[in-house]
């Protein structure tokens, strides 16, 4: 009976030890281009959560907040789509992701968060890891190492800014190339933007031709190449520099999701190849031609 025990306990030992090394695999659903995923908070609230790669940190709906039942005890300068604001927070939050677990998880309370979303998690919560987003299968997957399948992705070195990563992008406008470090966003809708970071540089606001002008920001039409593949008459939007918001140049869920995507934290690199998805529409300039006749 004791050596019946202690293999038991040795089994479950065991097993213990190699799913702490299996990966975790999450499905998701797409909200639009969003990726949003199944959690529970402190144990008793069902929470849908956006996983966002532009997020550089955690974050709750305000509208959220009285069904989740949560205790505010601080404030943080939050620098979002609503401007730079002094917001509660709320400390000490455990939360569930699939087999994953957090505690001690601080969340900002937010205002710019569809109704159908409770919490925001970004890349912080896996900076140790190695993950993959596959729009093929839906599935969020979470490693301790890059997988083999990763030689047959396209790869390059990423830079972090608040635990977001960026990665070089090269865009041609007006008979000009340019490239840039821009921010990897799986939780913005659209396909790009054009940020202060680079408009103000070099005087770079003087060289993009507008196509119009647009609540004081330029709209543009561009060439971009990311991960290889090329992605012709995107028009998006460029900051004014003279009018500062704190927005940096980055890419959006319309192209990205176009790809299926492994991030090793690890290694600070990043791997991308095209999915089923590639060819899906985007802000192209045949889409704005056709705006601008209908009005």
């Amino acid at each position: 009976m004791i050596r019946i025990i202690i293999t038991s306990i040795l089994l479950l030992q065991l097993q213990s030890l190699i799913a702490q090394h299996l990966p975790d695999t999450i499905p998701f659903t797409l909200s639009g281009p969003k990726v949003l995923l199944q959690g529970r908070l402190n144990d008793t609230s069902q929470v849908r959560i956006e996983f966002d790669l532009g997020a550089g940190t955690q974050a709750v709906n305000r509208q959220s907040c009285e069904r989740l039942g949560l205790h505010f005890d601080d404030k943080v300068i939050m620098n979002n789509t609503e401007g730079i604001n002094e917001v509660r927070k709320s400390n000490s939050n455990q939360l569930s992701i699939g087999h994953l677990q957090w505690s001690d998880l601080p969340l900002a309370e937010v205002g710019n968060m569809l109704p159908q979303e409770d919490l925001i998690v970004g890349n912080g919560l896996f900076w140790n890891k190695v993950i993959e987003l596959d729009y093929d299968l839906n599935i969020l997957i979470v490693r301790d190492h890059l997988p083999e399948k990763a030689k047959d992705y396209a790869s390059q070195a990423i830079i972090y800014e608040q635990f977001r990563p960026k990665m070089k992008v090269s865009f041609t406008h007006n008979g000009e190339t340019y490239t840039w470090w821009t921010l990897f966003d799986t939780g913005r809708d659209g396909t790009m933007l054009i940020g202060e970071d680079f408009t103000g540089t070099d005087g770079n606001w003087g060289k993009l031709k507008e196509l119009m002008m647009l609540n004081g920001k330029k709209i543009v039409r561009l060439d971009a190449e990311i991960g290889g593949v090329k992605f012709k008459d995107i028009v998006t939007n460029a900051a004014d520099p003279e009018n500062p918001k704190g927005r940096c140049t980055l890419l959006g869920n319309q192209v990205l999701s176009q790809f299926n995507v492994i991030l090793d934290n690890k290694e600070q690199k990043i791997y991308l190849k095209a999915n089923s998805r590639m060819g899906m529409g985007y802000s192209d300039f045949k889409r704005y031609e056709a705006e601008m006749k209908g009005r």
